[in-house]
């Protein structure tokens, strides 16, 4: 057998598909023409659209020129690299870190040698012009494929077999014209053009090229020193980049943002650090308030896998900036927003930059790269902020994320040992975050400013009081009577929604405490039906005495079963009307019972302590006392999650002689910045856990009886967790 070694031989089609069909529009070909000449260390490019319509669509004489001031290239260089993409140099240089360029020390971002293909996006007839700074000669290739149908199958109307090495390309070298004197650089010329132009898709293109180099250096703060200017002009004359725009966005993020973020992930120490106006912080991925959010806990469901210490994310460290907005009603002063406002920044999304260079298309208004409409969609969407309100970018940087490559088709990354992934995923943790405390801080500042302002002003009573004082002026009693009554009826009015509120608080809890009394009402169920079981096959089987053993213990479980719902009917707005003297270490207990199946699944340590001879007491329902109790009992068991088994556990001290009951645990604690907003309504750090309710309504309850809830201070501390102290005692006593 003959052994026969076949060569690769591509058909001329392949330059059609890295070209024409890899690149997504002509918008991006323009781009990565554009890349080439920054890695070309070029200061200045002009994107010249000539003998184009008033409409911008294009004609026979129409053309495409793209000029730039950079290096240019020698013929040698045009010989060995531009005639033969994917050459191995730029790889090369990456990958040993010599990947600068020579004169601005500019990240080269080229390596494949696809993006020159980007030319047959555009047109059939393309002429290249170059010439290095000094060189005597300028060196001009012509790309002529006007005789070849689109996809080289026909060559003047007749079809071949035309393979890619039967394509040349004319060059040849020539006194400097183009580049007369001291110019230098490159000019690539487009004819015979492709594709469709217009005015939108030109507006398009002056947003892509405006937000190419630097996130927002142009309208913000942040310093970038490389100048690289491109201009476009149509018909030979400049075409606006929205400078009117960019100025009203700079206000916008200089003036407006609720929080202004700026800061780094440390992938070798799993950290983020960053500074929130302008106060520096740092926030580790095992910390309990990262791994109580519910986008944490969606990728570790096992607990146990989510703390631990040697997690490792592929994407590398990277840099970020946000500034977040308020998009909601009422908010007035500094954050308000105009109709105009919001639609500016919805124009913009979060961006990713590597090298100072943009990776498309992440940042367009309609590109959801950090899947935040798909997380609110199936998540709960009070955990993430919306695409809407932020605007920001994130940096990344060849030698700190090699897995985040691009594509070849230049739209988006490859996926590469789920690299993209953790991106996505770290980010979306972050801003979690942020929308769980600092952003909620803020929500909540507002709310009590919007109340205040509410109250203080007294906004209703007031409009009443100046109609019924304008009408008694002009003396129409027949009005002044008519708002007379009006004003009661609101009176009246106002009441009933203070007992509606009081309602509500009352049911809030309910769904928690039949939640949990159910669990075991439920394994009691299940136990009695293994009994029934039992008993049905002794019966049949043997039919002796163990049937009245079994019985009697049938007996027993229906009974409990039916504590249990009597446990549960005492939180029921019927039941909280009946006041009156309690001991608490009974209903204590009663909860303790109920938690305690949960406590031994999550491995938690529970201890009681007793200070004083006489019982504590509380003059108040069952209810109340037990939605305190299952409020900080729920609130103890999901953060004691988030630290290690060993050292989970809760200490409850029963104190008569103080009259108080102080609730401890050994979880990670409140932390300063949360403790003026946790008895506050909706503020909550569980995500979807949590609808910040609980620790409202424990105080509004016991403020009903007088009585007082609030964190323990000094040596009332027991535990290094959050610690509460449940004061039983009314002022007056």
């Amino acid at each position: 057998m003959q052994l026969e070694k076949l060569a690769i031989r591509p058909y001329a089609r392949l330059l059609t598909m890295l070209g024409d069909q890899l690149i997504k529009n002509e918008r991006i070909a323009l781009v990565e023409l554009i890349k080439n000449a920054y890695d070309a260390d070029a200061s200045e490019v002009e994107v010249r659209f000539e003998n184009f319509n008033d409409d911008m669509s294009y004609t026979l004489d129409s053309r495409i020129v793209v000029q730039d001031n950079g290096d240019g290239m020698e013929l040698d260089t045009v010989r060995t690299q531009w005639m033969n993409p994917a050459a191995a140099g730029k790889h090369l240089d990456k990958k040993s870190g010599n990947d600068k360029t020579p004169n601005k020390g500019r990240i080269v971002q080229g390596e494949k040698g696809i993006g020159r293909f980007a030319v047959l996006k555009l047109g059939k007839h393309v002429t290249v012009t170059t010439r290095p700074k000094g060189a005597q000669f300028e060196t001009n290739l012509v790309y002529d494929f006007t005789q070849f149908d689109d996809d080289f199958l026909f060559e003047n109307d007749q079809q071949k077999e035309i393979f890619l090495d039967q394509i040349k390309i004319d060059c040849s070298q020539e006194r400097p014209e183009i580049f007369a004197g001291m110019r230098h650089g490159t000019i690539i010329e487009i004819k015979n053009l492709k594709g469709s132009w217009n005015c939108g898709s030109v507006d398009k293109l002056a947003r892509d090229i405006a937000n190419l180099t630097d996130p927002i250096s142009r309208i913000t703060r942040r310093k970038f020193t490389d100048e690289f200017k491109v201009g476009i002009f149509c018909n030979g004359r400049s075409w606006s980049v929205e400078l009117d725009s960019a100025e009203d966005l700079k206000s916008l993020v200089e003036d407006k943002p609720v929080l202004a973020i700026q800061g780094d992930f440390d992938a070798e120490r799993n950290v983020y650090f960053f500074m929130i106006d302008p106060v520096r912080r740092e926030i580790s991925l095992q910390d309990p308030k990262i791994t109580g959010l519910w986008v944490w806990r969606r990728q570790f469901p096992n607990i146990s896998e989510g703390l631990s210490t040697e997690l490792q994310f592929m994407c590398g460290s990277f840099s970020f900036q946000f500034y977040i907005f308020d998009f909601s009603r009422g908010i007035d002063g500094r954050y308000a927003l105009t109709q105009k406002e919001k639609n500016l920044l919805k124009e913009h999304r979060i961006y990713l930059y590597r090298d100072n260079i943009r990776v498309y298309p992440y940042g367009d208004p309609d590109d959801d790269w950090l899947n935040v409409d798909v997380t609110r969609g199936t998540g709960r969407a009070g955990n993430f902020f919306s695409n809407d309100q932020i605007v920001g970018w994130i940096d990344i940087t060849h030698k700190d994320n090699p897995n985040l490559r691009d594509k070849t088709s230049r739209e988006g990354l490859i996926e590469t040992d789920g690299a993209v992934d953790d991106l996505i995923f770290l980010v979306q943790t972050f801003l979690s975050y942020v929308k769980q405390y600092p952003y909620a801080r803020h929500q909540e500042r507002q709310r009590q400013r919007n109340t205040a302002k509410f109250v203080r002003d007294g906004v209703v009573a007031q409009h009443l009081l100046d109609m019924r004082m304008e009408f008694k002026k002009l003396g129409d009693e027949n009005r002044v009577q008519q708002i007379e009554k009006m004003e009661k009826e609101y009176s009246r009015e106002k009441s009933h929604l203070i007992q509606r509120t009081e309602m509500t608080e009352d049911l809030a809890g309910v769904g928690l405490s039949v939640e949990m009394a159910s669990h075991d009402i439920m394994l009691l169920m299940g136990r009695a039906q293994e009994i029934v079981g039992c008993l049905a096959r002794t019966a049949r089987m043997t039919g002796d005495e163990k049937i009245r053993e079994q019985t009697d213990m049938l007996v027993g479980v229906v009974q409990q079963i039916a504590t249990g719902l009597r446990d549960v009917q005492l939180l029921f707005k019927s039941s909280r009307r009946r006041r009156k003297l309690l001991k608490v270490e009974p209903i204590l207990d009663k909860i303790h019972n109920i938690y305690n199946a949960v406590l031994e699944q999550k491995s938690i340590a529970y201890r009681m302590n007793k200070i004083g001879s006489s019982p504590l007491t509380a003059n108040a329902t069952d209810g109340v006392i037990m939605q305190v109790l299952i409020n900080l009992f729920d609130n103890a068991s999901y953060w004691l999650e988030t630290v290690d088994p060993v050292e989970r556990e809760i200490q409850v001290t029963v104190d008569s002689e103080q009259g108080e009951l102080i609730f401890s645990d050994s979880g990670p604690g409140v932390s300063p910045e949360d403790e003026a907003y946790i008895f506050e309504a909706f503020y909550s750090g569980k995500g979807q856990a949590g609808r910040g309710l609980g620790l409202y309504i424990a105080r509004q309850l016991l403020e009903r009886y007088e009585y007082r809830i609030a964190m323990a201070e000094g040596r009332k501390k027991v535990l290094q967790g959050a610690n509460f102290v449940v004061n039983l005692v009314k002022e007056e006593d």
